[in-house]
């Protein structure tokens, strides 16, 4: 039967709608193309808000780099056929012990034996021997130092290749550090690889049939992949054919860092000595130490900006300590300033002759008193400081291999103002991490409350594990010190302490002051008062009053101590250590040797 001109007109009508809005009955399909500067991150907005374009002072042409199949907002460019990356980018994506110094012009790696330096602009090196290279090591344009990549793979496994510029495409660097098995895959028609795994996603290139892909992550309809040309996005999996599959494999020298590891938990006690005199009372200050095995002595301090390092230390209560059963750990300090209040650790650490020279004299002393191991206590580094600091504790645990002593790091709690100390790299570098557990609460606090509550303990424990990565050499710092808290009407106080606005009760002053663990039990048996056991921060707690004022205390006595030894056993970490000798009571030892027989 045949159908009438009007009835075949309609269903073309509609069958025209549907593929209007379909796109022949497929899904609608974006024709729009990504602005490939913006895409592969040669143009960007910060964190701040600022709008940032790579540009050379030197008229380079900026290449955009893809590290580990992602792009990354560091730049690079070639010159005279070697392919130079900035340095930034070289620590974040490739290897962070790759280290510039301004001051002195010079780029440096460092591994666990050997320190590698090379002029900016230079095809010198020196290590153990001079070597003259084949190349530049490194060029500088404008103020930014660029490294070059063939230099870096002289120390380090990885991969690299330089697509260059074509039409709207810009020069791509592409970086491979991570081992992998790449799939390798065809294209099958002429297609479009795009932003995201979506139809109505942007174009970032057009590609045509039998063009070479890698395939990265292979999905139910989209897969991400990444052309020879630097190209990275997403493909319908239907227009790409799968070839073979090829293993990819890095090595790197992370079992060259060997570690000088006690055979037994680590019990250190830091002994805060403040004058040379004061050595000879070692023999009063662990007189019913049982348990303790390690002391660390506060003689060492940075005491310029030339890299001075001032000493207190003994030969004979090395000697004492020994005849005791103890090792020796002497502490090195950045609390010195100069006569503006600065301190002289920002100033060495970031320049090279300063800070070899503080690593000198640092091990000038530990022969000198003849010591088991080094601690490193610098609590006034900051971001600014972050990368010389790191630089600092490379070429100091050279040293202390060499030499055969133990190199431990005291570090705060993990936190986002402290992510440059680096705790992986310390992991890495040093052979014991220590984490100071305490001053949860502090002068500065705006209320009262513990030193170093369980929770509070617990929980910078594990963070620190999980950023050095090895629980067996991490020790967990402990105080033997509490506070004393007191609240003070605002009308009736003496005006020491933090004024502290309460609507609901009326404003008061808050004071505290630090006190030993006998300081703590004498000031609230005084008073008449009974501690009783507070779950929320695992401790014994007391409050009373006197007069108008009101007095609480979160003692550290065997309740706290032995929770803290628990962790220490419960999450397999190297030991304990206490701040700071003579502020514990003198059975707080028998609760401690408990743990360390």
């Amino acid at each position: 039967m045949r159908k009438s001109i009007k009835y075949i007109m309609t269903m073309a009508t509609i069958s025209a709608m549907a593929m209007t809005m379909t796109g022949c009955f497929g899904p609608e399909t974006s024709k729009e193309y990504v602005t490939l500067n913006d895409y592969m991150m040669l143009h960007y907005t910060d964190d701040d808000g600022n709008e940032v374009t790579a540009t050379s002072a030197d008229g380079n042409e900026m290449a955009a780099v893809a590290c580990d199949n992602e792009y990354v907002n560091k730049y690079a460019f070639e010159k005279d056929g070697d392919t130079y990356m900035d340095i930034s980018g070289v620590k974040k994506y490739i290897d962070d012990r790759f280290y510039y110094d301004s001051t002195e012009n010079t780029v440096m790696y460092t591994n666990a034996t050997t320190i590698y330096t090379s002029p900016v602009g230079s095809n010198e090196v020196t290590g153990n021997t001079k070597e003259n290279l084949d190349f530049t090591s490194s060029v500088m344009d404008g103020e930014i130092c660029y490294v070059n990549l063939k230099y870096i793979s002289k120390y380090i496994d990885f991969d690299y290749k330089y697509a260059k510029a074509n039409g709207d495409k810009p020069a791509v660097v592409v970086v491979n550090t991570k081992s992998r098995e790449d799939k390798n895959g065809t294209v099958k028609k002429n297609t479009q690889i795009r932003t995201d795994a979506d139809y109505m996603a942007d174009i970032v290139s057009d590609v045509k049939a039998d063009t070479k892909l890698t395939i990265l992550d292979k999905g139910d309809e989209w897969d991400k992949v990444a052309t020879d040309d630097g190209v990275i996005g997403y493909i319908l999996n239907k227009r790409v054919k799968v070839g073979k599959t090829t293993k990819v494999s890095y090595k790197n020298d992370y079992d060259t860092y060997t570690h000088n590891v006690l055979d037994k938990k680590i019990s250190l006690a830091w002994h805060q000595v403040m004058y040379s005199s004061s050595n000879s009372g070692l023999s009063d200050m662990i007189k019913n130490a049982k348990g303790l095995n390690v002391i660390s002595p506060t003689w060492f301090s940075v005491s310029d900006s030339k890299g001075e390092v001032s000493s207190i230390g003994s030969a004979d209560y090395v000697k004492k300590a020994h005849s005791a059963g103890l090792d020796v750990w002497g502490l090195v300090s950045d609390f010195e300033t100069d006569g503006n209040g600065d301190y002289y650790i920002k100033t060495v650490v970031n320049n090279t002759k300063a800070r070899q020279k503080m690593v000198s004299n640092i091990m000038k002393y530990a022969s000198l008193y003849d010591l088991d191991g080094i601690n490193v206590d610098f609590e006034y580094i900051n971001v600014s400081e972050g990368a010389g600091y790191l630089q600092f504790l490379r070429e100091l645990s050279i040293e202390c291999r060499k030499k055969g002593i133990v190199l431990s790091i005291d570090n705060y709690q993990p936190s986002a103002w402290t992510e440059f100390y680096d705790r992986n790299q310390q992991g890495r570098l040093a052979d014991y991490v220590v984490v100071m557990n305490y001053d949860e609460h502090t002068t500065s606090s705006n209320e009262a409350g513990s030193v170093s509550s369980l929770t509070f303990t617990e929980e910078g424990l594990k963070n620190t594990i999980d950023e050095v990565g090895d629980a067996s050499r991490v020790i967990n710092g402990m105080p033997f010190y509490t506070r004393i808290w007191t609240e003070t009407p605002e009308d009736e106080s003496d005006g020491n302490g933090k004024l502290i606005e309460d609507a609901a009760n009326g404003n008061y002053v808050l004071s505290t002051k630090a006190v030993s663990m006998d300081a703590a039990k004498e000031a609230y048996t005084e008073a008449g008062a009974t501690p009783s056991y507070n779950e929320e921060t695992g401790q014994n707690y007391v409050v009373y009053e006197k007069g108008s004022s009101t007095y609480m205390i979160w003692l550290e006595d065997e309740t706290s101590v032995k929770a803290r030894l628990e962790l220490m056993n419960k999450y397999e970490i190297a030991g304990a250590g206490y701040w700071k000798l003579g502020l514990e009571s003198d059975d707080i030892w028998n609760t401690i040797s408990q743990y360390f027989k």
